[in-house]
């Protein structure tokens, strides 16, 4: 799980746990309890299951239009409005799969959302992952205002921010093969995540 934290890195069948945030806290609580579900049922649950579930909850936590535009940077202007849509749907896929394909079994683990903290009109949440063996993995979620409410729009993982990476490795990819190909890319990640999913 910690490699997925890391690598960072948004209803039917959702558990009751899960409701409308008011604040960024409830946000990442919220998220944490689909998780949570997902990986208390690992033995009933499907892959596609777990992405039935992820999916508005994913929807529910993170800024994906946002995200979409700022992991791409300077490359998003020289998109035209077809190539956005695409790639804002097959970067939320691949989130919704990742997620799905990483949290698939539950040995004792529990997520705790810790202290809120202000950065102009964002907001920082503090949470950990704890682990029935070894020391806990900390994270935390920044999220911004939306009118659908908060937000998450990176995630922190061991000081390692899920944006820069992301952001980083698919600029790289864009310039050498561009548009086209940063697309076919992310669709065999997506592709191999749900064959071992």
């Amino acid at each position: 799980m910690l490699r997925l934290f890391a690598f960072l890195l948004l209803a039917i069948g959702l558990p009751a746990a899960y409701a409308a945030p008011a604040a960024p806290a409830d946000t990442v609580t919220n998220f944490h309890a689909v998780l949570l579900d997902n990986m208390k049922h690992a033995a009933s649950y499907s892959c596609k299951d777990r992405m039935q579930r992820l999916t508005p909850a994913i929807d529910n936590t993170f800024d994906m239009p946002f995200l979409a535009q700022h992991v791409l940077r300077r490359q998003w202007s020289s998109l035209n409005d077809a190539q956005r849509s695409e790639f804002a749907a097959t970067l939320k896929d691949m989130v919704v799969t990742t997620y799905a394909s990483q949290f698939t079994k539950f040995n004792g683990e529990k997520f705790v959302t810790q202290d809120t903290q202000e950065n102009g009109k964002m907001r920082s949440v503090r949470a950990q992952l704890e682990l029935p063996a070894g020391d806990p993995v900390h994270f935390e979620y920044v999220l911004r205002e939306t009118p659908a409410g908060w937000r998450t729009i990176n995630v922190i993982a061991e000081g390692v921010s899920d944006l820069a990476l992301r952001s980083a490795q698919y600029d790289k990819i864009f310039k050498d093969q561009g548009f086209d190909g940063l697309i076919t890319q992310i669709r065999a990640q997506t592709a191999k995540l749900k064959s071992s999913c």
